[in-house]
């Protein structure tokens, strides 16, 4: 059984809209060190990724590091979020979900069968970005309509690997009273009091919240009803909308990378773009810190957060009202810590692996029971 050995390395896939993480950790004792990293771009279909991650196996691994197991990150899988191993009845489950998440579902499911069909005598374990926050409070969790399916249709929120391994990383430096920022494509913002997520800005889909690269964050319902009412946009069409037509990239006119439109400072909907987005970031760490009652950290991760400074002094300069002072030299080096000492709030730069996150998680879950009961 795979589960009565010791795991020490696992090979992990993270499998995006265009390109494809894979790695090797050392993950004994339940920590998560990179032995061996590669990112390669994929077309964004479920072949594109299956063929990727064949070219991964098949040529793309260090031959002197073994692995003992494989694991893969997943968006969403419903309630039930832990990590699981692979099996015919979670192909099952999940194949229902995908149409909820066709930018990462239909690519993670096919990477997964993939190494599920080629190293079938290694455990293959999937791991979900929402059980991060599987004890959100009852408030954070709900849905305001008539809800027929509570424990389905509910809010969950996202970039949960992202989020446990930046927690992981700063430990008690987090402070009582924390906001975490994942900037990249995708992005959210997660409010954790004491360690523990109690609100983030994404909900049942990774759609709202903040305003992202392709996706339009927060939006008024009643756009989709006009649309669908007067326009006759079919949800699938309302759908390609949302997930590929929106956000930054509606409003800069087609661009959604944020480097390319901080070099058109002359172009006004490229300015109009990057300023919603640092907006909308602000307006998000505002509101989770009235959720938490004040603020002791801010921490920027993801693509964006960890890259981007003057997006990061952007964002600060809208919150200078929770006594926030950014060091502006630290910020244009990505330090570590890039607020003045005499800040009321620390803000940090922690650049994410959730990769590490996903070693860690499956280590835990194939260890001998033994080992977990000690």
């Amino acid at each position: 059984m795979a589960g009565a050995r010791e795991i020490v390395n696992v090979l992990t896939f993270n499998t995006g809209s265009s390109s494809l993480k894979y790695g090797i950790y050392d993950a004994q004792s339940g920590g998560a060190r990179p032995l061996f990293t590669r990112t390669l771009a994929i077309e964004p279909t479920a072949a594109g990724a299956s063929a990727a991650v064949v070219a991964a196996l098949d040529g793309g691994l260090p031959a002197d590091i073994p692995f003992d197991a494989v694991a893969h990150r997943m968006v969403f899988g419903g309630p039930d979020d832990t990590p699981k191993i692979a099996s015919p009845e979670l192909f099952e489950r999940l194949a229902r979900f995908e149409r909820l998440d066709p930018l990462h579902a239909p690519s993670a499911l096919a990477a997964l069968r993939t190494t599920h069909e080629r190293l079938a005598q290694l455990p293959n374990v999937l791991c979900f970005d929402t059980e991060f926050f599987r004890d959100l409070p009852a408030l954070a969790r709900v849905i305001p309509i008539e809800n027929a399916e509570p424990d389905f249709l509910r809010r969950y929120g996202y970039h949960g690997l992202s989020y446990d391994y930046v927690r992981t990383t700063l430990g008690e430096r987090l402070g009582s009273r924390a906001i975490l920022a994942h900037l990249g494509s995708g992005a959210s913002a997660a409010a954790l009091r004491d360690g523990k997520p109690i609100e983030s800005t994404m909900g049942f889909s990774p759609l709202g919240g903040i305003l992202m690269a392709t996706r339009p964050g927060d939006l008024d319902p009643g756009v989709l009803l006009y649309l669908a009412e007067e326009r006759g946009q079919s949800p699938a069409a309302l759908r390609d909308l949302l997930e590929r037509r929106s956000g930054i990239h509606a409003l800069s006119g087609g661009e959604h990378d944020l480097r390319r439109l901080l070099e058109r400072s002359d172009d006004p909907r490229a300015r109009l773009a990057i300023e919603a987005f640092c907006t909308s970031v602000a307006k998000a760490v505002g509101a989770l810190a009235a959720v938490l009652g004040g603020l002791d950290t801010l921490v920027f991760t993801g693509g964006v957060g960890e890259h981007l400074a003057p997006i990061r002094a952007s964002i600060v300069g809208g919150l200078a009202f929770l006594g926030i002072n950014l060091d502006l030299d630290a910020n244009a080096v990505h330090a570590a810590t890039i607020s003045d000492p005499l800040s009321s709030v620390t803000v940090r730069v922690v650049a994410t692996d959730e990769n590490a996150t996903i070693a860690r998680a499956t280590s835990t879950l194939l260890q001998p029971a033994t080992e977990r009961q000690a």
